[in-house]
């Protein structure tokens, strides 16, 4: 009830602006000077025994809007006089009104092609910032939701041209556009990031903005974010290892520093051919197998990991390589005193009185790398598959990196 309130107050101050009401006023005013004088002033109805001040309403009405059926009509010179007075009005009046009101659809049309308007989605995927690695988040995504069950979000300040090849490549799917600094909670709203699945943070050059000064807007967006949905799942692109302690302390879920990497990988292609191929190949979707991220059947909690693996095996053709464990989040209880103080409870009541969630419920995951047969899978695991096809509706999009 609430958001209806919200869209009639928004949709109320928008004519109010553009002087819809007034126009419809002045309107009003015509249609009644216009059916009183054809009352008063032409005594034909009355005469005639009809209806009169009816009659007279809906001459007023139909010809002011240029209808005019002849149904009724004046009789006296008065009468014709008052009736092209409301003519001349209605030409002006009802192309006014009319042209109000496509401005306002025009004036939607624009601002949502250049990113200004509110969006309406949920659910969605929120790719924050803009850099050479923009383009691989939107197919990595696309690969994973064939379906399009999770619309793609661009917050940034490409300039259009830029961002009409973007929309353009990814055309089938519908790409929408949120024009301004993510670091911005306004701009963060217009993208409904409340709504949102996930939100990816890319190290931002968009707009001119400096390589150096990256990590302070991913870390600024990030805060951002998790002040208006804790609960959103974000991943964050930084450029120096430095700067990821601030990221943890935002309760971001996954940092990703360039060039962390790079040194192993270098090092396991020299020494085993291929190698570094080969995790290309799974990372950038270049094979047909990909790795997977999904929830284990309840039937398989407590029991063996490797009834698990023989399941994926058999039923999926994939392999499981390793196990999901997430950690428990650190909540309020845990930094509260064992026993209830008046000062516990007045830190508790003010935690609640700001209606925020500061904690979340989500805590930081551990992987367990090729897991040991004889390991029991914990309730809550998920498991990390390589296969050739989505596994079912356990997908990584849906359970993996948007679950809340």
């Amino acid at each position: 009830m609430n958001k209806v309130n919200k869209h009639i107050r928004k949709g109320y101050r928008s004519l109010k602006r553009r002087n819809v009401f007034t126009i419809l006023g002045i309107t009003t005013a015509i249609i009644f000077f216009g059916a009183t004088g054809l009352y008063i002033l032409d005594g034909y109805y009355r005469a005639k025994g009809t209806s009169g001040i009816l009659d007279s309403f809906w001459w007023a009405l139909v010809t002011i809007t240029t209808v005019g059926y002849g149904d009724v009509v004046p009789h006296s010179t008065l009468g014709r006089i008052v009736g092209l007075i409301l003519m001349l009005s209605g030409v002006v009046l009802v192309s006014l009104f009319t042209a109000t009101i496509a401005s306002i659809f025009v004036e939607k049309k624009i601002k949502g092609g250049e990113g200004l308007e509110s969006l309406k989605v949920r659910d969605q995927i929120v790719i924050c910032g803009w850099n050479q690695n923009g383009e691989k988040a939107i197919e990595g995504i696309l690969i994973r939701d064939k379906n399009g069950r999770y619309p793609i979000v661009l917050v940034n300040e490409l300039d259009r041209d830029e961002v009409d090849s973007i929309q353009y490549k990814y055309g089938e799917r519908g790409i929408h556009l949120v024009r301004g600094d993510f670091v911005k909670e306004d701009v963060l709203a217009r993208a409904n990031i409340s709504r949102a699945k996930a939100a990816i943070i890319l190290a931002d050059i968009s707009d001119g903005h400096s390589l150096e000064k990256a990590d302070e807007r991913t870390i600024f967006g990030a805060m951002a974010i998790k002040s208006m949905a804790a609960k959103v799942r974000i991943c964050a692109e930084l450029i120096n290892q430095e700067n990821k302690e601030y990221l943890l302390r935002a309760n971001v879920d996954e940092i990703v520093i360039r060039g962390e990497s790079h040194g192993s990988l270098l090092a396991g292609a020299s020494i085993a051919p291929g190698f570094l191929s080969m995790i290309k190949a799974l990372i950038n979707n270049e094979d047909d197998n990909k790795l997977w991220g999904v929830l284990i059947p309840s039937k398989y909690v407590e029991r063996p990991c490797g009834e698990l693996s023989q399941y994926f095996k058999e039923r999926w053709d994939g392999l499981l390589i390793a196990l999901l464990r997430e950690r428990k989040g650190i909540q309020l209880d845990d930094i509260l005193s064992d026993d209830v103080t008046a000062i516990d409870e007045f830190i508790k009541r003010k935690f609640e009185e700001s209606g925020k969630d500061f904690f979340g419920r989500k805590g930081r995951a551990d992987f367990i790398i090729n897991p040991p047969d004889d390991l029991p899978v914990v309730a809550h695991d998920r498991a990390v598959v390589i296969a050739r096809q989505e596994l079912g509706e356990i997908s990584f999009i849906d359970k993996f990196v948007g679950q809340r």
